[in-house]
């Protein structure tokens, strides 16, 4: 059998019993203090949680199950549905984006904080030329919709 040298020359046996209290509790375990003979020991008790035993095949099987699932839904999506309205930002950012795009390779999100600034920075007037876009671009999208919806329920 093995045995245990501690402080005072107490020697201990594997399976042998010892006193101690738990001083704290955490997750999956506790800090505690030990007395064995004179001496204390203090240190911490570990329950391995099961999902470390677990194979790693499943969890990657979990993953691969909802990518799927999120393709499966993109691949519902209607072809024939009209694309959504654009705002006036969004036709301010594809215009300068196309200008901005080969001067910064690789770095979008400057791209993207220069055009938010020189959105902030236009006038009323500015800013309503690209708003009076979006305007048209809600119209056109509420008249698909529109159209998009009779059809189908002519189709149903």
């Amino acid at each position: 059998m093995s045995q245990l040298s501690v402080a005072g020359n107490t020697e201990l046996e594997l399976g042998c019993s010892v006193t101690g209290s738990i001083d704290g509790k955490f997750d999956d375990g506790y800090l505690i203090t030990v007395n064995l003979g004179s001496g204390q020991l203090k240190g911490v008790l570990y329950h391995i949680p099961d999902a470390f035993h677990e194979p790693r095949n499943t969890q990657t099987s979990d993953v691969s199950s909802r990518r799927h699932r999120r393709r499966s839904r993109l691949s519902l999506h209607d072809p024939s549905r009209p694309r959504s309205n654009r705002s006036g930002y969004n036709f301010f950012f594809a215009e300068h984006y196309g200008r901005l795009k080969p001067l910064h390779r690789g770095q979008e999100k400057i791209i993207t904080k220069k055009i938010g600034h020189m959105w902030n920075n236009l006038t009323g007037a500015e800013k309503q030329v690209y708003q009076e876009k979006g305007l048209k671009d809600k119209e056109r999208y509420k008249t698909e919709m529109l159209e998009y919806r009779n059809s189908y329920v002519q189709h149903v």
